[in-house]
């Protein structure tokens, strides 16, 4: 679950309705910024991170 601004791969996958393989692919990859990891060593992505990398993501896809 979520902890304010800081969100796990399982709530990154859920909010985009993608498999949590492609999540941490996107991270390993360098194409989505992670912040640290929690105290489980979950990943854990900053929301302005995310929000960024949906937005290009959506500039790219509208420019093709």
């Amino acid at each position: 679950m979520a902890r304010g601004d800081r969100l796990t791969i399982k709530d990154v996958a859920r909010e985009l309705e993608v498999d949590e393989r492609t999540v941490r692919r996107w991270i390993k990859d360098g194409k989505l910024k992670y912040v640290g990891f929690d105290i489980r060593r979950r990943y854990l992505v900053d929301r302005a991170d995310l929000d960024e990398f949906v937005r290009e993501r959506t500039e790219k896809r509208d420019t093709e």
